[in-house]
């Protein structure tokens, strides 16, 4: 069995990087890791520091402190790390609405008439059209809006709950999937709960399930839309996928092998590439 990486997440599964730590976010169906550019962007100070002495001296006290003059000025913290701190109150959320494209979204500027960006939540990559003394330049590392080393998967469209029944020992479990990922990766998250998948055969009333499609594309409708209309509740009823023990006596491999290609999943091993689990 080759377990391959997660390319698609849900939006709970986002919502729960929402730390300075560990802060994600999902902008136009992509979700983007900041947390490193969160750990520069703290590092940002350019502001020339006062010193805390009352008496200016050729020397200072030991207990002196040096300070950004952004605090006199009413700052909670350091100008700098306006856009650092915008971020972190939305980590886990959708930034979508800030952008139009792969640009900030614009509007007629009151002052010079002219259409510019929407800096609403912090200030862009771009010297404004009216000069400021509260804007800087992000770091030289560019827009992290454009950085596509942050990127660490896609975000849903749609999520679909599904459950899956072990008819060898009558277990089932209930998971919220993403509608566009292929069986293969549905049991991927199923594997928490079954680490010996392969020797089971997946059917959905009596037919069975190929690996490398969806569960539409597999023949498993998502009804509640149907039951919304009907005014009915929408888990009144979810598909189940049985699990039938093939008995072949195998063992799955250590999980030292993640990949990124589908193609893995077809027969074609040599494309995958080793990857630590740490690193995956």
């Amino acid at each position: 069995m080759i377990y391959t990486v997660q390319q698609w997440y849900t939006p709970a599964e986002v919502a729960v990087h929402n730390t300075a730590t560990d802060c994600w976010v999902s902008l136009n169906g992509k979700v983007r890791n900041l947390t490193p550019w969160l750990e520069q962007q703290f590092k940002l100070c350019r502001c020339i520091k006062s010193c805390s002495c009352p008496i200016n001296n050729w020397y200072c006290r030991d207990e002196c402190v040096e300070y950004c003059p952004c605090f006199k000025r009413g700052f909670l913290y350091c100008d700098a790390k306006r856009l650092a701190m915008t971020i972190l109150a939305y980590a886990g959320k959708d930034v979508s609405h800030w952008f139009k494209g792969d640009e900030w979204v614009k509007y007629t500027h009151p002052i010079v008439g002219s259409t510019i960006p929407f800096y609403q939540y912090g200030h862009g990559n771009r010297e404004p059209v009216v000069p400021s003394t509260k804007w800087r330049p992000l770091c030289k590392c560019g827009p992290w809006w454009l950085d596509e080393s942050n990127v660490v998967g896609k975000v849903t469209a749609k999520t679909r709950p599904i459950r899956i029944t072990n008819t060898l020992i009558g277990t089932s479990t209930t998971l919220e999937v993403c509608s566009e990922e292929t069986l293969y990766q549905i049991m991927m998250r199923y594997l928490p709960h079954n680490s010996h998948m392969l020797s089971y055969t997946w059917r959905y009333l009596d037919k069975p399930l190929k690996y490398n499609l969806t569960l539409e594309e597999n023949g498993v409708p998502d009804e509640r839309e149907i039951f919304n209309d009907l005014a009915l509740p929408e888990n009144l009823h979810i598909p189940d996928l049985l699990l039938y023990y093939n008995d072949d006596l195998t063992e799955d491999p250590p999980k030292e092998c993640y990949c990124e290609h589908q193609d893995c999943v077809t027969g074609h091993p040599e494309d995958c590439h080793n990857v630590h689990i740490e690193d995956a």
